[in-house]
């Protein structure tokens, strides 16, 4: 059996990640998960409305995105994963260990922006009503803000493909393009497991 592909989206806040994995997601029927999104729902299942929760709720949500990755991995399945890797040396080896428990081939996909647009995008999350309550953004932002300014994170090594793409605006970069090299690394998997029949 070949290789499963393991699309990460990696950027800063208000890179666009959430949205350009869903997008992804969706044209290419890839399964698509989100730290953000597992952060949230432990935070709720906690009951972290009323509660003081543990501050290893961060790295917990890490560790179950992790979990779930590798349990489709092991399965052979391709998937999508996204979030703010923002330790790189942390991350990255976190992901390496990954890879040598489930042998798969990573696609890593850095967004980035300019850094007054991320930190307006940033601060129009924080006042949502759509933003989930668990996150304490400000909190963040006091000791980020100039990384945010920055615009964007260093990569992962992980020894693989990186594609950088701009989401300053919605023509800042071809998503068509894109999704090519997406749909390209996930046939090139195809092929490999036709091959190893």
């Amino acid at each position: 059996m070949g290789k499963p592909l393991l699309v990460i989206v990696n950027g800063l806040p208000g890179a666009g990640k959430t949205t350009l994995a869903r997008r992804l997601g969706a044209d290419t029927h890839l399964p698509v998960f989100s730290r953000d999104g597992i952060f949230e729902t432990l935070h709720d299942g906690l009951g972290g409305a009323n509660n003081e929760l543990p501050s290893q709720l961060g790295s917990a949500s890490f560790a179950l995105l992790y979990y779930i990755a590798g349990c489709l991995l092991a399965a052979g399945q391709s998937l999508l994963i996204e979030g703010f890797f923002g330790r790189p040396e942390l991350r990255g080896a976190e992901f390496l260990q990954l890879q040598s428990t489930y042998d798969f081939e990573p696609l890593q996909i850095l967004c980035k922006a300019d850094g007054q647009v991320l930190l307006e995008r940033f601060l129009a999350r924080v006042e949502s009503v759509e933003r989930h309550a668990g996150h304490s953004d400000l909190a963040w932002l006091e000791d980020n803000k100039e990384r945010l300014l920055q615009g964007e994170l260093t990569p992962m090594a992980l020894g693989s493909q990186v594609i950088a793409i701009d989401t300053t605006t919605p023509d800042s970069f071809e998503y068509a393009e894109l999704l090519q090299q997406v749909r390209q690394a996930l046939a090139n998997d195809r092929v490999q497991q036709v091959r190893s029949i």
